[in-house]
């Protein structure tokens, strides 16, 4: 049996979406220019999409592989409350994978430290370890969004 070609198994992200990323059932997005942390949020929105969400081993992978010792946002903040880190989607913190894969050491060591307390918002960097550094800083970003219908 001959099945017929789809353009859909092609570019999972839409045709039109070719600087998208297939991965998991969802399409992400790895910029190509550094900006803030907030300003990564609005262009991920302008997107139609989020910044990255890791809420699993396999994405903290992807992710890790992905980056390669670049620093990029991802979608945590602790902006509302200092030491209470907050997924930007509402994904809880405490009680997704952090929590029931053992408390894995995603953070690089000593991280999160506040430095100048001044540092809520979250990146991967060295080896895709997360980092918390001042929201202004500027990096490479991610975004994801689920796939198109």
């Amino acid at each position: 049996v001959v099945e017929a070609f789809s353009g859909a198994s092609l570019f999972p992200c839409g045709p039109g979406s070719r600087e998208w990323e297939y991965f998991d059932g969802k399409c992400y997005y790895f910029s190509l220019t550094r900006t803030s942390w907030y300003k990564a949020k609005a262009q991920c929105e302008e997107m139609h999409s989020q910044l990255a969400v890791i809420n699993s081993y396999a994405k903290q992978s992807f992710v890790m592989f992905r980056t390669r010792n670049e620093r990029f946002w991802i979608g945590l903040t602790d902006e509302n409350s200092e030491g209470e880190w907050e997924w930007i989607d509402g994904t809880d913190y405490r009680t997704t994978f952090t929590l029931i894969l053992s408390l894995p050491r995603f953070w690089k060591e000593g991280e999160p430290n506040n430095s100048g307390n001044n540092e809520d918002c979250a990146h991967v960097w060295i080896s895709g370890k997360w980092n918390d550094v001042y929201c202004t800083y500027e990096c490479y970003y991610i975004c994801e969004k689920p796939l198109p219908n």
